[in-house]
């Protein structure tokens, strides 16, 4: 367990299992006892398997009555092995481009648009367990384009409206716990408030019983935007900015048709490819609506939140994930999302320790 910690720590396994079967009397002298340490195990079960840390101590010691036999000495041999797993960095939900994280609902995404949606890079991921419609769908007024589904219950459709290859058409996926435990959700912070000048708006805290962002702000100048308020965007106006994150503490998101938006998440940093963040405590609302003049880049990462996608133009639409609680692609104007891995956030997963034999 010493050589596993240190190891997640990225410090020498090696010599942390030495150091601790030293302050146990066993100094690794190569005559009294030996203390060696292999990673992967050299032998057993495990032998060959890169997640775990084998460590045999061989002590041998002199007889006391034993020698009356003819037996002058007596070697012990003791062996551990700990299975352990860094954090790493990874895309969420293995990368779907669309995730409905709730467990149980049916209906969890829908598709019901009379408009196109086409989802490219990567495909859908439905993680309720309803057994007759986790996905839903009974209108074939418009088409759903997607690589692949997978979902954990069952899928109702009108073949004609969806366009996915059947072999990529799955039920009884592997279901994730909600809340999930396998990622360290982000934690943006701000230090100071964000600050309006003229049609500008520097990065920080918004806390208002006024919508963000104030009347007349058409631009978010690069930072964090730690929302606590409604987030809402009007048919007509115009809000544009580059290597943002919106981290909405509280508060709906509504971006209704008609609005040019251009928004994109930052491409260095922590918050690498986080375009919007509405943490498990926040279950409000998120709408996304588009023109044919605006675009998207980044995750929407809002765990608890009902997602509407209504439509998000017929040109760029959104470049990014789309992760919600639920989420109904029923939109009125085709939408376009596409998955590239590089420009979405990656999460933290939690080390992995234990003590295996």
């Amino acid at each position: 367990l010493a050589a596993g910690r240190a190891f997640i720590r990225g410090e020498s396994y090696a010599d942390a299992a030495q150091d601790l079967a030293l302050a146990n009397g066993y100094d690794n002298n190569g005559t009294t006892n030996t203390v060696t340490v292999n990673k992967p195990p050299a032998s057993g079960v495990y032998a060959g398997n890169n997640e775990y840390i084998q460590v045999i101590i061989v002590s041998r010691y002199q007889t006391g009555f034993a020698r009356v036999v003819g037996i002058n000495q007596m070697t012990n041999t003791v062996e551990a092995v700990a299975r352990v797993i860094p954090s790493k960095k990874v895309n969420l939900f293995d990368g779907s481009a669309v995730v409905g994280l709730s467990p149980h609902d049916c209906k969890a995404i829908t598709y019901q648009g009379n408009a196109n949606t086409t989802i490219t890079g990567t495909g859908i991921y439905v993680n309720s367990d309803c057994a007759q419609s986790a996905f839903f769908n009974n209108s074939s007024a418009a088409k759903l384009t997607a690589p692949s589904m997978c979902s954990v219950g069952g899928i109702t459709y009108e073949p004609s409206a969806i366009n996915i290859p059947g072999n990529k058409l799955a039920t009884g996926c592997e279901q994730y716990t909600y809340p999930s435990d396998e990622y360290v959700m982000p934690l943006p912070e701000c230090t100071t408030n964000a600050v309006k000048s003229g049609n500008t708006m520097s990065p920080g805290l918004y806390s208002s019983n006024q919508a963000f962002p104030p009347n007349g702000v058409t631009v978010l100048q690069p930072g964090i935007y730690c929302v606590d308020a409604n987030f809402t965007i009007n048919g007509g106006d115009t809000l544009s900015g580059s290597n943002v994150v919106i981290y909405m503490m509280d508060g709906d998101v509504t971006w209704n048709g008609g609005a040019t938006i251009n928004l994109s998440a930052p491409t260095t940093g922590p918050f690498k490819g986080l375009l919007l963040y509405s943490p498990y405590e926040n279950a409000a609302t998120v709408k996304i609506n588009g023109s044919s003049t605006s675009s998207f880049q980044g995750t929407f990462l809002a765990p608890s939140s009902a997602i509407q996608v209504n439509g998000s133009g017929n040109n760029t639409g959104i470049d990014g994930q789309i992760i919600g609680y639920t989420v109904d692609l029923s939109g009125t104007s085709d939408t376009k999302i596409n998955f590239d891995a590089s420009k979405n956030y990656e999460a933290t997963t939690p080390p992995f320790l234990e003590l295996t034999k």
